[in-house]
């Protein structure tokens, strides 16, 4: 008697297999997702006042290499770098080429003024603050008040 289709067994093996592989692949796929999104991303510096400026798109038909940067840290040598939490969501840190660099694709729901605190562990451990201004073509209200402050 011949029969038709896979048993039960015979599915669950197969299944069992394109799991396994999955996620064996996937860890893989996500950082090569990362890798070319920094391929396309803004590179931007910090100023001497610690402050960078973003330029967003808010429409809601941008494409997923639209607004990625990354804003490159300048660290002592020697030492480990981190982001100390909290953080604006999406925020990672990367190194590209030797420099440590912070990727981040901004969304409009983060226009404004953003603090970040970067912490350089070495021999000795520092931290160094950022503010990073999110915009849509015009200085941000919080940066136009911090420019008044300063003068």
């Amino acid at each position: 008697m011949r029969r038709k289709g896979f048993t039960l067994l015979e599915l669950l093996v197969v299944m069992s297999i394109i799991l396994l592989l999955s996620s064996l692949l996937l860890p893989c796929l996500f950082r090569a997702k990362d890798s070319a999104l920094a391929l396309v991303a803004m590179e931007v510096g910090v100023s001497e006042e610690g402050e960078v400026s973003l330029e967003i798109n808010d429409r809601s038909n941008r494409k997923p290499t639209d607004n990625i940067y990354m804003i490159k840290i300048d660290r002592p040598r020697k030492c480990h770098v981190r982001l100390k939490k909290p953080l604006p969501s999406g925020m990672k840190l990367r190194r590209k080429d030797g420099d440590d660099y912070i990727l981040w694709r901004p969304k409009p729901q983060h226009m404004g003024r953003h603090p970040v605190t970067v912490v350089f562990e070495g021999q000795e451990t520092s931290e160094k603050e950022i503010t990073i201004y999110v915009h849509n073509g015009e200085l941000p209200e919080a940066q136009r008040e911090d420019k008044k402050d300063e003068h």
